[in-house]
């Protein structure tokens, strides 16, 4: 079966010319944002891109934390206007609570970290983990709560990646028009909503939210080898703050990307593009980026203890 849906994926991405590869972490992180609902060549195409930067720089970052002398190799370019305009998300947006003053959504404020670990799971095992509805549980530490609504089919999304069947994507697709048929590619997306209560972010103690998170998975073509690979885009749609409006979440993005590797490990990118406000500092302070870098990895390392055995969720 896995050789058949090989052979397919081949003849589709066939169809036409694929397009070049970005070149680069900031313009393949920022490729797969904004390609994420486009072909399956389109977005094939960014995990080319990432796969290639990986293979020339980024396989040194693998595991490693951030601190204050090594700040600007985790950073990550801005996200454009263009990159996220297929997104729902509000263009005025509450930027200060205490004073409720409101302005239009920037993007240069929104500032991006990358982290990469090496995992102790094969990358449907990664997954498996990745799309349960228990988020709080599996990340324990990150969330107080997290509540998950599928609206897409989750056991017919998860048998794709066992079975190596999926729905073919040839064309971009618009998930957020009225009419959007859904159920003809959930094989291959699957669409949540999900109500976040974060823990504690440094000073922040956030109201809940609507987030915004949506899975991709299949075979993609990397350095001529078929390799499967899980992505999940998130977004906020709007501002959130703290009962009292000192602290909040401006805008916040990710892109993340687990990949098959050799021995039955997966190789997890997590970028993360965020604007927060609150105790004086800025989002590009490199007190913010160190640790949104080391949350990141942080997570990582508890899937991979998972995985492994290490560690076990409390149902």
């Amino acid at each position: 079966m896995m050789m058949l849906t090989l052979a397919l994926t081949g003849t589709l991405l066939g169809c036409k010319p694929p397009p070049p590869a970005p070149e680069g972490l900031d313009a393949s992180t920022s490729y797969m944002v904004e390609h994420f609902y486009d072909s399956d060549p389109l977005f094939q195409a960014g995990v080319q891109g990432f796969m290639g930067w990986y293979a020339d720089e980024g396989y040194l970052l693998v595991g490693q934390g951030a601190d204050g002398s090594n700040t600007d190799s985790y950073t990550v370019g801005e996200l454009s206007d263009a990159n996220v305009a297929n997104l729902p998300l509000e263009p005025t947006l509450l930027l200060n609570g205490e004073e409720d003053i409101t302005g239009p959504r920037d993007m240069s404020r929104a500032k991006g970290v990358v982290s990469l670990a090496e995992m102790d799971c094969d990358w449907i095992e990664t997954e498996s983990y990745l799309i349960r509805p228990d988020q709080d549980a599996v990340f324990n530490g990150d969330w107080e709560a997290y509540d998950r609504e599928y609206l897409t089919d989750k056991d017919t999304f998860q048998g794709a990646s066992s079975e190596g069947v999926f729905d073919p994507i040839e064309e971009a697709l618009d998930p957020f028009a009225d009419d959007f048929d859904a159920s003809l590619y959930e094989r291959s997306i699957l669409f949540t909503k999900n109500q976040a209560d974060p823990d504690k972010v440094l000073t922040a103690d956030m109201e809940p939210y609507e987030l915004r998170l949506d899975l991709r998975h299949g075979i993609y073509e990397v350095e001529d080898e078929e390799i499967g690979a899980m992505a999940i885009l998130t977004f906020n749609r709007d501002a959130v703050w703290d009962e009292e409006g000192k602290n909040g979440l401006i805008q916040a993005f990710s892109i993340e990307l687990n990949v098959q590797q050799d021995n039955d490990k997966t190789l997890r990118m997590l970028a993360v593009w965020a604007e927060p406000y609150g105790a004086g500092l800025e989002p590009d302070d490199p007190l913010v980026l160190n640790y949104a870098v080391n949350k990141s990895l942080g997570a990582s390392e508890r899937l991979s203890k998972i995985c492994s055995g290490e560690e076990e969720i409390e149902e």
